[in-house]
C-alpha cells in the first residue's frame, strides 16, 4: 500500500509593486542554537526550492532574515522537523512568536504522517489588517461551508443555491477587507465550488481563468487551481483519438512542436501559450510513468526553455529540467552521511566499489515490511556486490528496533531522525521507495524496483549486459536458487 509523505502547503499572493525590503524577526523558544533554513519556491509548477538564508537561532531563541520582493510571496523557515510558511508583503516588517517547543519529545509526532509539522505561532507585527490573519478568517468560512454541505455538494442537491449563499457571505467579508489579494483568493475558491455545482463548465473555466492574459504565475491560490484542473490531463484525460498517438509523438519525435500540434486538436487547448503551460504542468507526472521516455520529456523541456510565448515558461522549463535530471540515471547521487545501528558511517565515498540499494520504510507501511524478507534473500545472494541499506522513517529508533528485533537482518539499518535534507535531496514522496546507485555513486534508478518486483532478474540482466565487469556469486545464476 503506497502512502504519501505529506508536507505542509501554504498559499501566497500576486500583489505586484515596486521591489522593496522586508525584515522578519522570529522568536522560537526551545529552538536555541539550532540551524534554521529560509527558502521559497522558484516557481509554482516545478516547486523547486530556492534557499534564501541559513542561520542559527541564538541562545535567546531569536533569529531574523531579510527579503527583497516586488510582490507578495510565501517564505518558509524550516528547523528540523518543523516548518512554518507565511505571506510577506513588500516593504512590510514582521515579527512572529512561535509557541515553545520541546525538540527532545517526539511523542506528539503522528506516526501515520512522515513530513513536517507546523507549530502554533502568532504574527504580532503587523498588528492590524495582516494578510495571513485575513486569509485565516476566509478559510474558516470556507471550511465551515464544506463541513456543513459536503454531502449536498457531492450529490448535487440544489448545490448552486448553496454556493450562491457562500458567495453572499464572502462578499460581505471582502467589503470589510478590501485587500486585492483577498478578493482574488475568494474569486478563485468560488470558481471551484461553482464547478462542483455544475454552474461553470470546463470551457467557461478555461476561457475565463486560464487564458494567457489571466495566468497569475506567482499566486499559489491561482496556481493550485490551475494545477488541480490540469492534473494528468495529457496522459489520461485527452480523448482516446489523441491519446493513442502520444507514444509516437513523445517517444519517437521527441519534439515539443510535434506534441503541441497534436494537443491543438483538443478543444480546451487551442491557445498555444496555454497549451505550453499545460505541458509543463504534466511533464513531472509523465516523467514518473513508464509509458514515456524520460529523455524525450527532457528534450521537450529544452524546446520550451526557448519559448516564444513567455519568459515565465522558459524559467519553469529550466527549473523542471534541473529538478528532474538530478535524479536521472547516470547522474551523481546527492551526497549523504548516515550512521547505522552498529555506529558504522555510510557515505558515497566509503561505499564506492559496490552497488547501493536503499529502501525507505516505517513500521506503519505494511508493504515495506513485507519486502524485508525478500530483501533478506537478495542480501544472501548479492551482499558481496551490493550494499543494502534500509532507512527508517519511524517516530523513534525504538520503533525501528522493535520491528527488526530477532529477524536476523544483517544489512545496514539507519534511523533517519531529523535528517529531512536527505528526504528532500532524494525526493522521497511515497512509501515504499527503493533507490539503486552504481559503484561510482551515480543513479541507476531513483524509483528502483522493489525486491518483489523481480529485482533479482532485473539486476542480473543489468550486470550481465556489462559483460562480466562484476564477479557474481555462481549460486545466483542457477535458476535463482541457492546451493
Amino acid at each position: 500500500m503506497n502512502r504519501l509523505i505529506i508536507s505542509v502547503v501554504i498559499l501566497l499572493g500576486n500583489l505586484t509593486i515596486l521591489a522593496s525590503t522586508s525584515h522578519i524577526e522570529v522568536h522560537f523558544p526551545g529552538a536555541e542554537n539550532q540551524e534554521v533554513t529560509v527558502w521559497t519556491y522558484r516557481d509554482l509548477i516545478s516547486l523547486e526550492r530556492k534557499v534564501i538564508a541559513t542561520t542559527t537561532v541564538d541562545n535567546k531563541g531569536d533569529f531574523s532574515f531579510t527579503t527583497h520582493n516586488s510582490s507578495v510571496q510565501i517564505y518558509y523557515f524550516q528547523l528540523r522537523y518543523f516548518r512554518i510558511g507565511f505571506y510577506i508583503k513588500p516593504n512590510t516588517d514582521y515579527k512572529l512568536e512561535v509557541n515553545k517547543t520541546d525538540f527532545t519529545n517526539r511523542a506528539f509526532y503522528p506516526k501515520n504522517v512522515v513530513g513536517f509539522l507546523t507549530p502554533q505561532f502568532t504574527i504580532v507585527k503587523p498588528s492590524t489588517n495582516e494578510l495571513n490573519n485575513e486569509l485565516d478568517s476566509v478559510n474558516l468560512i470556507l471550511d465551515d461551508f464544506v463541513n456543513k454541505n459536503h454531502l449536498a455538494l457531492r450529490l448535487g442537491e440544489r448545490s448552486w443555491k448553496l454556493v450562491d449563499g457562500l458567495s453572499a457571505q464572502l462578499k460581505q467579508y471582502t467589503q470589510r477587507h478590501s485587500s486585492p489579494f483577498i478578493k482574488e483568493y475568494v474569486d478563485i475558491q468560488l470558481a471551484q465550488f461553482r464547478m462542483m455545482a455544475n454552474q461553470y463548465g470546463n470551457d467557461y473555466i478555461v476561457s475565463t481563468y486560464f487564458m494567457p492574459a489571466n495566468i497569475a504565475y506567482n499566486n499559489p491560490a491561482f496556481m493550485s487551481f490551475f494545477n488541480s484542473f490540469w492534473t494528468k490531463y495529457i496522459p489520461s484525460r485527452l480523448s482516446y483519438k489523441i491519446r493513442k498517438r502520444l507514444d509516437s509523438v513523445i517517444n519517437k519525435t521527441q519534439s515539443y512542436q510535434a506534441l503541441s500540434a497534436l494537443l491543438a486538436e483538443d478543444s480546451l487547448l487551442k491557445n498555444p501559450a496555454l497549451r505550453e503551460l499545460v505541458v509543463l504542468r504534466n511533464i513531472p507526472q509523465m516523467y514518473k510513468s513508464k509509458e514515456f521516455d524520460s529523455k524525450a520529456l527532457i528534450n521537450i523541456l529544452y524546446d520550451i526553455s526557448n519559448s516564444k510565448y513567455s519568459k515565465e515558461h522558459q524559467r519553469i522549463a529550466v527549473n523542471l529540467r534541473r529538478q528532474l535530471q538530478k535524479l536521472e540515471a547516470g547522474n551523481k547521487a546527492p551526497g549523504f552521511e548516515l550512521i547505522d545501528i552498529n555506529s558504522d558511517t555510510l557515505n558515497l565515498p566509503n561505499l564506492a566499489g559496490k552497488y547501493i540499494y536503499i529502501q525507505f520504510w516505517d513500521d506503519d507501511c505494511i508493504e515495506c515490511l513485507s519486502q524485508m524478507k525478500y530483501t533478506k534473500e537478495l542480501y544472501e545472494q548479492f551482499d558481496d556486490i551490493i550494499t543494502f541499506i534500509h532507512i527508517s522513517l519511524d517516530k523513534s529508533p525504538k520503533d525501528m528496533m522493535a520491528t527488526i528485533a530477532n529477524k536476523e537482518y544483517k544489512w545496514h539499518f539507519v534511523y533517519l531522525g531529523d535528517n529531512y535534507n536527505f528526504i528532500q535531496n532524494y525526493n522521497v514522496d511515497v512509501l515504499p521507495r527503493s533507490i539503486l546507485i552504481d559503484k561510482e555513486g551515480n543513479f541507476i534508478a531513483w524509483d528502483a524496483r522493489l525486491p518483489t518486483q523481480y529485482f533479482k532478474d532485473y539486476f542480473l540482466k543489468m550486470i550481465n549486459e556489462k559483460k562480466g565487469n562484476l564477479k557474481v556469486k555462481r549460486s545466483t545464476m542457477l535458476n535463482g536458487r541457492r546451493n
